[in-house]
């Protein structure tokens, strides 16, 4: 209730000095009332022209994008899905237990195309080279995140940018993350500080885009639940104090360290400027950038553990350690006609050094202290778009080194519109890639969890997909089909493992929104098959998500407000469990007691409350409060079960100055 006044009382406060704010932010012609009065004393004082920015002054764009993004200050349901640590819509993932943990992919997810060492139960909340944002701004811009976490701490993102003048433009962005958990061990403390700087010429001939970015990804790891019947049947325990539950590993920790330096530049050769501006219009680029990464992974116990049955080496800590280096330098020459043509081609370049802090022997298994290799190839891209009608985007990437063997990289969509608001769309996928190097290489001072798979096949991948977007109807179906040949996993045994055969399934998703007046309804459904060696990639047939809401202008047209219910689902399956020690899935252990634990088939039910005032929105939810009624068996995972009842508060704020 207490959340509920909060947000009460803010809104009435901007009610209030609303009758000092008289436009709207989300129209493209308003103006902001700061800069208004500013430019009014202007001209009247000195009878100079001041121009007054709207929304579409503000942008932001990320390496390999074609064109800017404006800031998104709109209230919709997609903004309300957004609003999470990692900023993006969760649709087909399991939130763990906390904040900052990882989540179970209910999907089969692809892989970013490069060798790097990021376990995937940190790949959730890392923030790669394409997902840093390089702005152009007309006055200083600050946006605020905020999340409480669970039962103590909270999630914060702080970013500010500036344009110094028209060209040159840097920002900076702190996002730090604390959350303790209700259960024993699990703290999660994630950080990251990134700074950028974008600079172009007076006539756009030398473009030049930097950042640098150090990350730091920190958790508690229990394995999960020791006695899933102390979370089953005791019902005192609900939505108070969790951490009386025994847990599995007591002391472990992990920790994954990334520090990123990322250069790039380009400069127009030719051309001739515009006829109503300085920007050149230069037909051919010559681009290069430059990426520098340090990565490191952790894990220790603090204390003896006995939850693995698995000797523990003598003379070592109990603690593993795996450093990673990557050096990258990509020059290419880019062909580009107006608006409708892009070409580009290239070299590339890429050092790898993947090393721990003493070599090892083992048994049979002889790890080595470093392992460094050289890859050499070329990378393309292509898109054509011709009058709207049709649009092609491909791109393609080739490397070859002695360790790291050949790899390729094929992707190529067509969209094509018939009738505007409508769009049919293909595409296939090629790729022959690495196994991720964490599940290639480790050292531990678990004698049965040293591993050094130097005889994995590459990951073969096929794709093929397509898409009705019915723009009008506000529905979009989609169908996908995989092919994957040489998958690795982790085993029952804790360790990497290829299939010697292929994966192949298929998945149908279609999103549809429906809308009655101010009422509104929008579902997302997923059904997917595992059609072959499905054991090894056990995922649920149907994914499904449905808010249903109300939204329209509240407090004399002050605010927007959203309001109504939002529930998740999906069926029962024998998911894969977590294996923290490299921070993978693994496929499921039968437990002596419990047997193999099936999760899912249980709806997660959500009241949402989300204000908009001004360039502020505000979240109210009660997560999860059917929590209240029938048995606890809800999971995320085997033994570690989904979140109680919450009440989860946040915001979003855009400052302009």
């Amino acid at each position: 209730m207490k959340y509920l006044f909060c947000v009460l009382l803010i809104a009435f406060f901007f009610q209030n000095t609303k009758a000092q704010i008289n436009q709207n932010y989300d129209d493209p012609n308003a103006i902001r009332d700061s800069l208004q009065d500013f430019g009014k004393r202007e001209v009247a004082n000195d009878s100079l022209k001041v121009h007054t920015p709207t929304i579409s002054d503000y942008t932001y764009w990320r390496q390999g994008d074609l064109k800017p993004t404006i800031l998104d200050t709109v209230l919709t349901i997609e903004s309300f899905y957004n609003q999470n640590f990692r900023q993006k819509d969760n649709f087909g993932k399991m939130y763990f237990p906390n904040f900052g943990q990882t989540f179970n992919s209910l999907e089969y997810e692809e892989n970013r195309n490069r060798i790097h060492l990021l376990p995937t139960g940190k790949s959730y909340n890392y923030l790669f080279p394409e997902d840093i944002r390089y702005y152009d701004v007309k006055t200083p811009m600050t946006e605020f995140v905020f999340e409480n976490g669970v039962k103590e701490g909270q999630y914060l993102s702080t970013t500010f940018t500036h344009n110094l003048t028209p060209q040159l433009n840097y920002s900076v962005r702190y996002r730090g993350l604390r959350s303790v958990g209700r259960y024993d061990n699990n703290l999660a403390a994630n950080n990251a500080f990134i700074t950028t700087i974008s600079y172009k010429s007076k006539n756009e001939r030398f473009k030049l885009w930097t950042h640098f970015a150090s990350q730091n990804l920190d958790n508690e790891e229990n394995a999960g639940i020791e006695d899933l019947n102390q979370f089953v049947y005791d019902d005192s325990l609900r939505t108070t104090n969790r951490q009386n539950i025994a847990v599995n590993l007591e002391s472990a920790n992990t920790q994954f360290d990334s520090r990123r330096f990322h250069l790039g530049a380009s400069y127009g050769l030719f051309g001739k400027a515009k006829s109503d501006s300085t920007e050149l219009r230069a037909p051919i680029l010559l681009k290069n950038v430059f990426t520098y990464e340090k990565q490191k992974y952790f894990y220790e116990e603090t204390a003896v553990e006995d939850y693995y049955e698995s000797p523990v080496l003598s003379g070592f800590e109990r603690r593993n350690r795996k450093n990673f280096e990557t050096l990258q330098n990509t020059s290419s020459v880019e062909f580009k006609w107006g608006d409708r043509l892009l070409l580009e081609a290239g070299v590339r370049y890429e050092n790898l050094k993947f090393y721990s802090s003493d070599p090892l022997s083992e048994g049979l298994i002889l790890i080595p202290e470093v392992v460094d290799d050289q890859l050499i190839g070329g990378i393309a891209k292509l898109y054509f778009d011709w009058n709207e009608k049709i649009k092609l985007t491909s791109d393609a990437e080739f490397k070859s080194g002695e360790i790291f063997k050949s790899q390729y990289h094929i992707n190529a969509e067509l969209d094509i519109q018939p009738i505007d608001g409508y769009h049919i769309v293909g595409g296939v996928l090629a790729e022959s890639a690495f196994p991720s190097l964490n599940l290639f290489y480790n050292q531990s001072f678990y004698k049965d969890f040293n591993y050094f798979n130097y005889s994995f096949d590459n990951v073969n991948t096929q794709k093929l997909f397509g898409k009705l977007n019915l723009e009008k109807l506000k529905t979009d179906v989609e169908g996908t089909v995989y092919n994957i040949e040489n998958y690795v996993y982790v085993g029952t045994d804790f360790r990497p493992r290829q299939l010697n055969g292929s994966i192949s399934l298929f998945q149908i998703k279609a999103n549809n929104l429906l809308t009655w007046r101010k009422f509104n309804l929008r579902t997302t459904f997923q059904y997917q098959k595992v059609t072959q060696n499905a054991d090894f990639l056990p995922l649920p047939d149907l994914i499904a998500r449905a808010s249903i809401y109300w939204q329209g202008m509240m407090f004399n047209d002050r605010a927007e407000v959203q309001i109504g219910f939002n529930g998740n689902y999906f069926t029962e399956f024998e998911s894969r469990e977590f294996f923290p020690v490299i921070n993978e899935f693994m496929l499921q252990r039968t437990n002596d007691t419990f047997g193999i634990q099936k999760i899912g088939g249980f709806p997660m039910l959500d009241f949402f409350l989300n204000i908009k005032v001004d360039r502020m929105r505000i979240y109210l939810r009660a997560d999860h409060f059917n929590t209240f009624w029938g048995e606890n068996k809800y999971y995320s995972a085997p033994y570690t079960p989904f979140r109680d009842f919450k009440i989860q508060f946040g915001v979003k704020w855009y400052l302009f100055t």
